[in-house]
């Protein structure tokens, strides 16, 4: 077995946008697939596609130039608790004469792979993908290489674990009611350290120091007053009193409504693209951002909606920086669609490794509507942005509401995101902007909070 060749960075990038981005194949072949459908996929050009085995991946080779299988494929079975999540046809770019028709031998690949396993060709929910290899530049380097099908299965999603999740996500959408209260002006106070006498004077040997030794005056030996650090507080600025929009939930299954709120008392102008993160233990704020979208229509009706879930559950071998998958996108700005799109994303994956792929979240969602004019993208605080190579490729300022944020700092991915796109981060009772000319050691007011830029982000501080 070949090992794994990485991929470029720049390389990614330009196969994420030649592969339709994971969700345009799943979208185009929602209905039973046919092999003149799936002729049409854009070949991806990659070095080497990785062989290296691992849990949950099935290799079907073939030979060289070959579309017959080199193992018993009928022996084959996918395990009952399992599913496809994708298959890749693997090929190399290499010819051996210029007249040879690759076209016609990947059709009579899809073909024998129809006769011997016609169940994958009536699923709607595999992602088929087809790789040119690179790496064999004559006749002997293409023959060592992997040639064939490569399948991808998974456990589907708990059904107990999804029942809980929709179930939840249901009970909050029908407690919400909204109310507006009304906050008084605050005093920010900033904390002082300050040096005051004690009255007494030090000795001038450090051993009658360190014996704790004191005087009452300085003597004809000039002897060094004693000083004390005193700490006190002083006015730093007032935050204004105001009418704050807030979201009232059954407080037995949603204690805190944080994003909820950030979202209510969010002015939301021009077109907009809400790209959210719905894996793990995101129920609770999908939950409130489809109770936003339902019963306030402004953002409703100028947006356009993806959900995503880091590679549909995926085994690492497949996920890759700007092709990982599990991206989902509402055709329409109807709740319905929005509904049934977010829990579809939910249902084919919960994201797996920890780190999220956010920036192909968002290049996705650019790519399928260009006139967007911003990005709000509301994402778990405790899951680092994997792809963040990407983020040059993003030309739209990105909001960043962040979900779940204990310590109410910004992680350093997340203000990079913003700062770097002219962006901000959303918070509940205010926005931090003007992170553009942002340097390190600056401190940002917002509201009655101080953030200090530091190379770890944004750390909320008392300075």
């Amino acid at each position: 077995m070949s090992q794994i060749i990485e991929f470029k960075y720049h390389i990614q990038f330009l196969l994420f946008w030649g592969m339709f981005c994971c969700v345009g194949v799943n979208s185009t072949f929602a209905q039973t697939i046919s092999i003149d459908k799936l002729m049409k996929i854009r070949p991806i050009s990659i070095d080497e596609h990785p062989t290296t085995p691992e849990e949950n991946v099935l290799f079907l080779p073939m030979d060289f130039s070959s579309s017959k299988f080199t193992i018993k494929v009928e022996n084959i079975q996918i395990p009952k608790n399992k599913k496809v999540i994708s298959i890749h046809l693997v090929y190399t770019k290499y010819r051996q004469i210029d007249t040879f028709n690759q076209p016609m031998l990947n059709r009579k690949r899809f073909e024998n792979l129809q006769e011997v396993m016609p169940q994958l060709f009536e699923s709607k929910d595999i992602e088929w993908r087809v790789f040119e290899q690179r790496k064999g530049k004559n006749e002997k380097e293409a023959k060592k290489m992997f040639h064939g099908f490569v399948i991808f299965i998974k456990e589907p999603v708990s059904a107990e674990t999804l029942s809980a999740d929709k179930a939840l996500i249901n009970k909050i959408l029908l407690s919400y009611r909204d109310s507006i209260i009304e906050i008084p002006e605050k005093t920010v106070w900033r904390k002082r350290k300050r040096y005051e006498e004690t009255g007494y004077y030090l000795p001038n040997l450090s051993s009658k120091r360190d014996k704790g030794i004191k005087y009452n005056s300085s003597s004809i030996w000039f002897r060094e007053k004693e000083m004390r650090v005193v700490y006190d507080s002083i006015p730093k600025r007032k935050v204004k009193a105001r009418k704050k929009k807030i979201g009232i939930f059954n407080g037995k299954i949603l204690k805190n409504t944080n994003e909820f709120d950030a979202l209510m008392n969010k002015n939301f102008t021009g077109n907009w693209g809400v790209v959210t993160d719905v894996t793990g233990s995101m129920a609770p704020f999908s939950a409130q951002v489809l109770a936003y979208l339902k019963y306030n229509q402004i953002l409703r009706e100028k947006g356009h909606y993806a959900f995503f879930n880091d590679g549909n559950g995926a085994p690492q071998l497949i996920k890759r920086i700007g092709s990982s998958g599990g991206i989902y996108l509402s055709k329409t700005n109807s709740f319905d669609s929005i509904y049934s799109t977010l829990i579809k994303c939910m249902e084919n994956g919960d994201g797996g490794d920890i780190p999220e792929n956010n920036i192909e979240a968002i290049l996705t969602t650019l790519k399928r509507w260009p006139d967007i004019d911003s990005i709000l993208l509301i994402a778990d605080a405790r899951a680092p942005i994997k792809d963040l190579v990407l983020l040059k490729y993003v030309t739209k300022p990105v909001t960043i509401l962040l979900c779940g944020n204990v310590n109410g700092n910004i992680p350093f991915d997340y203000y990079t995101l913003a700062k770097n796109t002219g962006g901000s981060i959303l918070q509940t009772d205010d926005v931090l902007d003007k992170l553009k000319t942002a340097k390190l050691g600056d401190i940002l007011e917002v509201g009655d909070r101080d953030y200090k830029v530091t190379e770890r982000g944004l750390i909320l501080t008392d300075e």
